[in-house]
Formats: C-alpha cells, structure tokens, sequence
C-alpha cells in the first residue's frame, strides 16, 4: 500500500506560538512572523516574571554588537532608550499595554470588520503566557459537548502528502535552518477537535446523522460576538461572577485574572470587545462559550430535555447548530442559551437565525450541488482513449504518425458568458447571495485547473519527447502551435469567468482564492510549474503573452474600479503582488498606481502626495511592488514622505507603543528599496541621533535579512497554499 501522508514529529519550541496563534488570517501574503520568530529563538528572548531577557553570547557577537542588540531589543519591544539594564533584562511592570496595528475589511456589504496585529511586545507575552497555562487551557476547553472546534491537545506532529510536499516545498533560499524550520505546516499551537473548518462538519456523518434522527434544524449565532466579549467575562465564567467582584485582587492572580489582564494589554486597556483576527482570541472566546453551553445542558437536564436524545446541539466557535423534533423543546433551550448568554452581555442574533424542515437541506448545500454540476458540465477537458494510447506508447507501438494519436483526443470546451448565466440562475433559484458561495467557487474552479493541467501535460509531453528526438517537420509544428493555442483559449475564457464571479463582491478570502487561482496559471505558462514530466516543455510566445497579458488588464480593470480606500485597504493588495510575479514587462504605469492610491501632484508645490489615510500593510506592499523601479520615482517618493510624517505625526511616548509603527519601521529598515539616509532619519525619530549607532543598526539587517516582510525571493504557490492550511472559515 502506497503512503500518501507522513508524520514528523515537532520538536517543541515555545515560541512557534508566534507562528501560528497571533497573525490575522487576513494579512498580505507577503507578511509573515516567520523572521521574527528566528529572532527570538537566535537571541533566546523571552519574558520572565514581567521582565525582558536574553542571550548576547552568540558565537561571533562583539560587544559592539551587543550595544546593537540591545538598541534592537529596545526599539522592537517599545522600551524607552534609557530604560535601565540589568543582566540583560529589562523591567516591565511599569510599561506592559501597546496599541494594536487595527484594520479593516469587507464583512457584509457596506459592513466592515476590524482586525488586529498585536505588538511585538505582546507577541513575546502570549508565548510565556501559553508556555505556562496551556494545560488550564486544555482543562477548561474541554468542558463543554457542544463545541466542535475546542482545543484538544498540544500539537506534537505535522501531517504533509509527501508528494505534494515535493511539489510545494519552494525554493532552497526560501527556508531557514532546520531547527526552526516548524512554520511550513504548522496551523496552530493546539490541535482541535473535531473541525479546523466548519464545511468540514458539514460533510460529517455527525451533521448526516443527526439530520435522519431530527426533523428540524435551526442555525443562529451570538451577535457580534467578539465585539461584545468583556474581558472581566472570563473570570466571571471559570470562577463565580458574584465571587470575583467581591474579590477582585485575589481573581487577578488566577489563571482566568491573567488571561483577562493580558487581553487588555494588547488592546491598550479596552475590556469592551475582544481583538479578531488572532487565534488566542478564538480561544478566549471558546473558554465562556464552553462556561455557557456547559450551564445550558446542566439546565435542561433539570428540565427532563437530554442531549441526544431530545436534542443535538453544536457549536463551532459562534455558530450554533440545534437539531429537534418538538416546538417546545425549541423555545426552552433558546430561552436557556439568551439566559446564560445574558450573564455575558451577549446575545443571539436574531436576523441571522435561520430555521429548516426535513428534508435538512440549507439553501447554501444545494447551490453548492448545483454549482458543481454547473463546473463539470460547463467546464469540459477530456483526452479520449487515454488509457489505450498510453499502453501502446509503453509497449513501444510503432506510428508513422503519432500526432494523429496526441492532437485529435482532446476535447477542450467552455462557454463564459452561457456559464456566467446560468450561476446567476442558480442564485436566483436557491436564494442564497454571492458572498455565500464565491469562495467555494473559486475553490472547485481551482481544482479543475490543476487537474486540467495535470492532464494536459500527460498527453502533451509525447510532443516534448519527438521535439527531443528531433522528430518534427513543419506539420508536427502547426500541430503542436495548435494544441496549446486550444488550450490558452479554454485558459482565457476560463479567466473571463473568474474575473466575473470576483468583481462582483471582492472580499479578502475570496482575493487570496483567486490569487492561487491566477498563480498557478502564471506559473504553468512561465514554464515555472511543479509537473515534472514536461519540464522541457515551455509554451510559445504568443500564448504566455496572451494569458499574462488578460491577467494584467483585469486585474487593472478592478484596481481601477475599487481604489484604495481609507476603510479596506487589504482586500486588492494581493493583486499588486500577483502583479508582480507576471514580470517587469507587464508593471503598472505609474499613473495607474497613483490613481489607485490617490496619489497625485500637489498643484501649489507640484509633489506628489496621498490624499488618503494609508495603512502600514498598504506602505509595505506598495514598496514592495515598485521596489528599486525607475519609472515609479514619483510615488515612491512620495511614499516615503508620507511614512516619515505618519510617524512623525504620532506621540513620540505612542511610537514605541504602536504595533503598526513598530512593525513598519523594521520593514523599513530591511527593506532592499531605501537607502541608508532615509533609514538612519528614521531611528533618528525613535531617539538614536548617533550615526554610528543608526549605522550598527542598519548593518545589523544583513544578518536578520528580514522582519515580518519578505521583500524578496517570494516563492507565491508555496505561501498561498500555506496559508489556505490555515482557514478557519472558507
């Protein structure tokens, strides 16, 4: 029996807790805390009894490379330059809460949601605070049977396919030394139970049996969940609400008090709502929920209602799945959950709750059948005979012409604007909107790209072989030209489709699936795919020209339909990237960048300037676009005008505190595209006037490379496919 997956066992580093419970989902592609993480495990930094420590004996590091360390140190954690040291610690008990990095995206439409980075400072809090309670987390994640996404269990393997490990792995200058080497497949600190995504439970015997065994099925969930979350919650829920208000002091110190404290710290003292984005926030959330479902149960037991017997209940993280057979039993256990969720100052959202008779089928579940009917039937690639044609190949059959056997089996077809309408019909008929399933969309079109592909190189490396042999004259040529104009043909409509189902509700998750989308594409007709069997294979000219070319212009077509606003700025973003890998040839010009960033000529002192807000993931993908590019001097220019008076602008005691300020200014730093002018004005900013310290600084990112962006090397199939690992809603 082949083995299709393998287990590695993790070597167990605290600190990998910054890789995979802190960043939003959300983020640009580009963006990581994977050097970070290099440099906490490099220098041993770490918190110990609300003190910063770490090791400056390294191997080769001077003592004029400790004092650099230790500026670093400073900059990076937001103390002040004079803190004072001992034993290469810093105090912090004065001086623990930061001001997150918040930003917006598209939720509903004309609704946002806003998302946060924590600053470097907490992200070094969250691994003590793991480090020392993630047993107390285990305990008390694993009270309630209703939740179906819990943490179960200190993750201690990684599960890859090894063949597409093979495929994927990137490039040799992409990865870091191997004792640290935990970040390619690393989803969380926890492993979960029973689902790292909720379609994922939809398809589980769980959901099937419980559609047979009930006649009814209602679906709500808590509004604005982790906005409503108040921190003092937690204690209220793991201890007795009663209890810790009378005794405030003594709650502070428990483990509940701790989490409650941390969660202000990283939001600069809020206790009303909770950050989204972060995977600890989840985790937050889950430990009330847990409180509130296990009080639910216990409270309809008293009432003679047993789970699984005159009900199923399940949660995954704020949705609730109630399946029933009695009205009555119904309205009891909604009244017990608005009851204990009251205690919390949360409530169910009523416009969101949605009831179903038997048949059990959501309006969502049957659009998504439809659709992938509407692909298979739609979306047609078939090589006809292919299994006898490859037998006879094998045994070495002789043709006289075995174009005749390679060109004329495939049948290639799609119709854009006949598959267009007939989606729109499917919505129509089920009621559900494109949000709903945009994404699952993008997703099953994906796959048949891939496993188009795939196919398509099965048959076309028999042309690799003969041109190899020297086997072609000029009608094998034609042949061979035609096969692949075919096939960029189906590629182009196959675009025209996507581009259309996106423009219509552009949001993050749908950005990032159409980006795997347009990479994998890119990558193929840049000879640049993982297909091993045709690798001499490279498609002419006119073709990859044709492809890359209908990518720029959509993607131009929707840059210049949806600007950079001041309120979403990341949903875009990963198209400037995309944009990148297509090549030099087919860049913006720099009007069309300017125009998508509101950047225009001054008309008193004729500089260019911004005239929106621009947040720090805008700044660095931005830069990391025009990079060292002579046609876009204007707006780069003005770029950084504008970064210096952002940090300018801000309190000189916020600078060090601000996540987003903290972040950009490494960045910059490291950034290939700025000189060393510009880079020493700026730590000028944060109090190192000196040259030759600024100088140290700026030396000492040669050996760090990179901070949180990696501004070049970028292998974009292998990042985006790590990040879709990990979803938690699609």
């Amino acid at each position: 029996m082949k083995r299709y997956k393998r287990k590695i066992r993790l070597k167990y580093k605290k600190e990998r807790v910054v890789l995979s419970d802190v960043l939003p989902f959300e983020i640009p592609v580009i963006f990581s805390n994977r050097y970070f993480y290099r440099f906490l495990v490099s220098y041993g930094v770490e918190i110990r009894d609300n003190k910063i420590y770490w090791n400056d004996n390294k191997k080769g590091l001077t003592e004029k490379k400790k004092d650099t360390l230790l500026h670093i140190i400073k900059l990076l954690f937001g103390c002040k330059p004079n803190e004072p040291i001992q034993n290469n610690s810093f105090d912090l008990n004065k001086n623990r809460r930061r001001i997150p990095f918040v930003y917006k995206i598209t939720h509903k439409e004309k609704e946002f949601r806003e998302l946060a980075v924590i600053h470097p400072k907490n992200q070094i809090d969250i691994i003590e605070f793991y480090e020392k309670y993630k047993e107390l987390i285990l305990y008390y994640c694993n009270i309630s049977r209703f939740s179906i996404r819990r943490p179960s269990e200190v993750a201690k393997y990684i599960f890859f396919n090894d063949k597409l490990h093979k495929q994927k792995s990137g490039l040799k200058d992409d990865s870091i030394e191997v004792n640290i080497n935990e970040y390619e497949h690393l989803k969380t600190f926890f492993t979960y139970k029973k689902y790292t995504n909720i379609f994922r439970f939809y398809e589980d015997y769980r959901y099937q049996r419980a559609e047979k065994k009930y006649d009814k099925l209602i679906r709500f969930d808590i509004s604005k969940c982790f906005d409503s979350i108040y921190t003092h919650s937690l204690p209220w829920g793991l201890l007795n609400k009663e209890m810790v208000k009378d005794n405030i002091p003594l709650s502070e110190n428990t483990f509940a008090g701790k989490f409650d404290e941390f969660m202000q710290n990283i939001n600069y003292g809020e206790t009303n709502g909770i950050l989204i984005g972060p995977e600890f926030s989840r985790i937050f959330a889950e430990l009330i929920l847990q409180q509130v479902d296990k009080k639910v149960e216990d409270h309809l037991l008293k009432q003679g209602l047993v789970l699984r017997r005159d009900y199923e209940c399940y949660r995954y993280v704020d949705d609730y799945f109630l399946f029933y057979n009695d009205d009555n039993v119904k309205e009891e256990i909604l009244k017990s959950f608005k009851l204990e969720l009251r205690e919390f100052k949360m409530w169910i959202s009523e416009s969101k709750t949605k009831s179903y008779s038997k048949p059990i089928i959501t309006e969502l579940t049957m659009a998504k059948l439809k659709i992938v009917d509407l692909i298979d039937d739609n979306i047609k690639f078939r090589i006809e005979e292919a299994e006898k044609e490859d037998e006879e190949l094998e045994e070495g059959c002789e043709d006289e012409n075995p174009f005749e056997k390679i060109a004329d089996k495939f049948t290639i077809y799609l119709n854009p604007n006949k598959l267009s309408a007939k989606f729109k019909t499917i919505l129509k008929e089920t009621n559900v909107e494109y949000k709903d399933v945009l994404n699952y969309t993008l997703v099953v079109i994906s796959r048949k790209i891939e496993g188009i592909f795939k196919k398509f190189d099965l048959k076309y490396k028999q042309y690799a072989e003969l041109e190899k042999e020297g086997k072609f004259d000029e009608k094998e040529c034609r042949k061979k030209y035609n096969l692949e104009k075919r096939l960029t043909t189906f590629i182009l409509n196959i675009l025209d489709f996507i581009f259309f189902l996106y423009t219509v509700y552009p949001k993050v998750n749908s950005t990032i699936k159409l980006t795997v989308i347009l990479t994998t594409i890119i990558n193929y007709y840049k000879g640049n795919h993982n297909f091993k069997k045709s690798k001499a294979l490279r498609f002419q000219s006119v073709n990859r020209d044709l492809v890359l070319k209908k990518i720029q212009d959509e993607i131009r077509l929707i840059l210049e339909k949806n600007k950079c606003v001041e309120h979403v700025q990341v949903e875009t973003l990963y198209l400037l990237i995309v944009l990148k890998e297509l090549g030099k040839e087919y860049q913006l010009p720099e009007p069309v960048l300017c125009e998508y960033f509101n950047c225009a000529k001054d008309k008193t002192t004729s500089e260019f300037i911004f005239k929106n807000h621009l947040n720090c993931f805008s700044i660095l993908v931005l830069l990391y676009y025009v990079g060292n590019d002579s046609q876009y001097e204007h707006i780069k220019e003005a770029l950084l005008s504008y970064t210096t008076l952002k940090i300018k602008n801000t309190d000189e005691a916020k600078r060090r505190r601000s996540a987003e300020l903290t972040i950009m200014l490494f960045d910059l730093l490291s950034c290939p595209y700025i000189a060393s002018a510009y880079k020493k004005n700026l730590l000028s900013l944060y109090g190192i006037p000196d040259d030759a310290s600024q100088t140290d600084i700026i030396d000492f990112q040669k050996n760090q490379k990179y901070w949180f962006t990696k501004w070049d090397k970028i292998n974009l199939e292998k990042e985006l496919n790590a990040k879709i690992c990990q979803e938690v809603y699609s």
